[in-house]
């Protein structure tokens, strides 16, 4: 992905296009090129015809809503031949990838955006009171009896930005972001849990404002992680017990002839030594020990590695002596 495209998503670009109130030409055009800027055609040269056959609108929607987005530098556009009709005059068009210069527009144009870090919506609890997003940073709406923040509240925002930020080489405007995503995050979601994400995905996250926003998927991705390396660490433990029962059986295996083994034994120790469940089958060797004489220093020295479940799966009693 290049620069500019990273650039977009870093700058949560697509959250200001959702509150951007164009008409559904001007989006169907927005995302034409995203489109072939994803594809490494940064710059699009066609006609208003050509460009409206394709996304599905005539070729004066088209014009309107080019002449609407160059005025609003969403999009950076430049006709050709003047002399041919404007259906026929050829423009060259781009994506403008500095959201900082766009104009944003609201159904009420007195309460439009005054710059694209007014147009994000960060994810606040629910049930939470309303925050507002004023000059780029937050603050409570006013309040007939404000509270003064803790310092615990600030300790907690800057905690997350210096476990981010931990590591990375971060300009003034990516500080500045980040910063205002992790007071967010520390309104909207328990310190300690944010913390553990942020830890666990930091290799994987470019910005917080992509966490915070996709904040569920990540919660729900790290459970399963979690639950895949516990799962993966209980099974290697249980195969290492069982490769041990059967090393055990081995060593005696070999000296068979020196301790004077009857075939029972020697046939329970090869079945140890072989089977896929060693330690299931020790269990049951030992309920019938008293068929196997020689094996009791075995049995006693090993008696922890039985694992007492029955074929059914049932778990029973441990047995003592």
């Amino acid at each position: 992905m290049n620069s500019n495209i990273t650039r977009f998503f870093r700058d949560s670009g697509l959250k200001v296009l959702a509150i951007s109130n164009m008409s559904a030409c001007e989006y169907s055009i927005l995302l034409y090129l995203l489109n072939c800027a994803m594809s490494g055609l940064e710059n699009l040269v066609s006609n208003e015809t050509e460009l409206g056959t394709i996304i599905g609108f005539s070729p004066a929607e088209v014009g309107q809503s080019l002449d609407r987005l160059t005025g609003r530098q969403i999009i950076k556009s430049h006709y050709g031949d003047g002399t041919q009709s404007p259906k026929l005059q050829s423009v060259s068009l781009g994506m403008n990838w500095d959201i900082g210069k766009w104009k944003l527009v609201t159904h009420d144009e007195e309460t439009a955006p005054r710059d694209h870090h007014e147009a994000i919506i960060f994810p606040f609890r629910r049930g939470a009171p309303n925050l507002l997003v004023i000059d780029g940073s937050r603050s409570q709406p006013p309040a007939k009896h404000p509270m003064p923040k803790s310092g615990s509240d600030i300790e907690a925002w800057q905690r997350i930005l210096e476990t981010f930020t931990r590591g990375r080489n971060l300009d003034d405007h990516e500080s500045r972001s980040n910063e205002n995503v992790a007071r967010a995050l520390a309104d909207a979601h328990p310190i300690d849990q944010i913390l553990l994400l942020v830890r666990h995905f930091n290799s994987r996250i470019p910005t917080l404002s992509l966490m915070a926003s996709n904040w569920e998927h990540y919660v729900e991705l790290y459970e399963q992680e979690h639950q895949r390396l516990d799962l993966f660490e209980v099974r290697q433990k249980q195969a290492e017990l069982d490769q041990k029962a059967r090393d055990a059986a081995l060593v005696l295996l070999e000296k068979r002839k020196d301790l004077e083994l009857s075939d029972e034994e020697t046939q329970i120790l090869e079945l140890l030594s072989s089977h896929r469940h060693p330690r299931r089958q020790l269990f049951w060797a030992y309920q019938q020990r008293i068929r196997y004489p020689k094996l009791v220093a075995f049995f006693a020295d090993f008696h922890d590695l039985m694992l007492p479940i029955t074929q059914t799966g049932q778990v029973v009693k441990m047995p003592t002596e």
